[in-house]
């Protein structure tokens, strides 16, 4: 078995596709032993954009740009980067690899060249896992990890390639792994490019844990949760449109009359149905709903805990504390249960969502010709 390390450097990657113009490589055997190393330089047919965002400094590329533009063009190289990724004596790696997986597909794109299957490992994820971190790392620290004379001053395709493989010749020393192992240990390194779609074990894991904090939130919230309105845009939009367009009555004569409520983002965010309906209840009764506790008179306080009985922590409610600390605002803070009582309703029946029945929206004012 072979292992084969890549990396690309692109002109630009304007709307997010990579103009290659140089593939790196790296051959190796089991013991990390170099058998080849190749930098293959590439006519992105683009012009060049390597300017950092923000105030991270742009990348310095190994050739001038007469260098890049006087080579062949990707089409010329194709057979061969095909090849070298899906041959099956050698494992594929790469350092942040999606995005190089990336260039290449939007390059036979671009070619009109088909796009090939094989599969790949990512050696930033599995270093990120092996390491805990929280975010990701650059390439030189994490090399630097295991060989602190290493440096990076331009980027060389072929030079990135061989630091990749440092990083993983590190991984397993330092873990005492075989690189199959190390594979096996830290699987999210698991990625491919299948009928044209990249995809990673780390993505399905994302999305697993996503799904399972979901489905423990709607056991909490009691609530489904196609019924909540933080995580559906239609919910949202139809919230913050009827909130903004319904009628308060005025003439009504309630505790309610002229104020603003603002309910606990813990009960608002997963309640569509319920909100509604208050948001209804409360125009009836001559106030109005505001999500903005800055601008709101009364505040309803909501609790929810977690499976082990603790709080989850309420951004409104700190903001308003603090408001009222040292602004000196004035809010009345009530229960859930008080807010039921003034609306004359129970839970139950705020879950019986009919659309029809909501209080009515604004009049449209006519607007008057001009004589």
């Amino acid at each position: 078995m072979k292992y084969t390390f890549f990396d690309i450097e692109c002109a630009n990657c304007f709307q997010g596709r990579g103009k290659i113009c140089s593939f790196g490589y790296v051959v190796t055997d089991e013991r990390f032993n170099v058998l080849k190393k190749e930098d293959i330089v590439i006519d992105p047919h683009s012009k060049f954009h390597l300017t950092g965002r923000g105030n991270r400094p742009g990348i310095v590329l190994a050739y001038n740009e007469e260098e890049f533009k006087s080579a062949p063009r990707f089409p010329h190289f194709y057979r061969q980067i095909r090849e070298l990724l899906t041959d099956k004596d050698s494992l594929i790696f790469g350092f942040s690899v999606i995005s190089d997986a990336g260039y290449i597909k939007s390059e036979c794109e671009r070619y009109k060249k088909e796009i090939f299957d094989y599969e790949f490992i990512d050696v930033q994820r599995i270093f990120t896992d092996m390491n805990s971190l929280s975010n990701t790392p650059s390439l030189l620290h994490a090399v630097e990890k295991f060989d602190s004379a290493e440096t990076q001053d331009v980027h060389k395709s072929d030079d990135d390639a061989f630091l990749t493989m440092k990083v993983l010749k590190g991984i397993c020393e330092s873990t005492s792994l075989s690189v199959t192992e190390v594979i096996e240990k830290y699987p999210n390194g698991k990625c491919w490019c299948k009928e044209g779609v990249i995809d990673t074990e780390y993505t399905k894991y994302k999305e697993l844990i996503k799904a399972q904090k979901l489905s423990k939130m709607e056991k909490l919230t009691c609530s489904p949760r196609k019924n909540w309105i933080c995580s559906s845009r239609e919910n949202h939009y139809e919230f913050s449109k009827y909130i903004s367009r319904v009628f308060s009555d005025f003439k009504a004569d309630t505790p309610l009359r002229k104020k603003k409520v603002c309910i606990s983002n813990l009960y608002e965010d997963y309640h569509f149905a319920e909100m509604m309906n208050i948001v209804s209840l409360i125009a009836r009764k001559g106030g109005s709903y505001t999500s903005r506790v800055q601008t709101c008179d009364i505040f309803v306080e909501t609790e929810l805990k977690n499976g082990k009985g603790e709080e989850y922590s309420c951004y409104r409610k700190s903001k308003l504390l603090r408001l009222m600390e040292t602004e000196g605002k004035n809010v009345e803070i009530i229960s859930f249960e008080e807010l039921l009582n003034m609306l004359g309703v129970t839970e139950d029946e705020l879950k019986i969502y009919d659309k029809n029945a909501l209080a009515p929206l604004k009049k449209k004012r006519k607007i008057r010709a001009k004589a």
